[in-house]
């Protein structure tokens, strides 16, 4: 078909013939996915400059509380949150794997159980204090779920 016939193609139908190829059901048939990934990174040698009140606020947010120094210091790092959903809602395991600047290609890992999943989940990580101060930023990242010692679901960063 030419060019000079796609065009005379009304737009809904060329819509319709375009998106229906690109469509998926792969995470429809799983009943675990993980939804979404947040990441924010709070460090004060690294601050964006925005003007956006968002940023601002999720600054503020993960300070709360810290008065001395040394508190300030501790909550200086990585702050993660995956949002994902769960049909089978048995116990599983989150795990964080990720890489830092200063420790090369050496893997650190932070689990969480969670027992009773509800069908939407929130979880959290946080690489601060210690672990940031002397492994530096984060370079990446692999977010896993698993149930059965076999990984249901998997999100990772790019250059992971």
């Amino acid at each position: 078909m030419s060019i000079s016939k796609l065009l005379c193609i009304p737009g809904s139908i060329m819509a319709i013939l375009m998106t229906s190829s690109c469509k998926s059901n792969k995470l429809a048939t799983q009943e675990t996915v993980i939804t979404n990934s947040k990441y924010f990174l709070l460090d004060p040698a690294k601050q964006p400059a925005s003007v956006d009140p968002m940023i601002r606020f999720e600054q503020r947010h993960h300070l709360r509380g810290a008065i001395t120094r040394e508190e300030l210091k501790d909550r200086y790092g990585h702050y993660y949150v995956f949002w994902w959903n769960d049909s089978a809602l048995t116990p599983a395991v989150i795990r964080l794997e990720y890489r830092q600047e200063n420790t090369g290609m050496q893997t650190k890992v932070q689990k969480f159980a969670v027992n009773a999943p509800y069908p939407k989940n929130k979880t959290r990580f946080q690489v601060t204090g210690a672990n940031y101060q002397t492994g530096g930023r984060v370079t990446s990242w692999r977010i896993s779920i698993i149930r059965d010692g076999k990984i249901i679901a998997h999100d990772q960063s790019y250059l992971w």
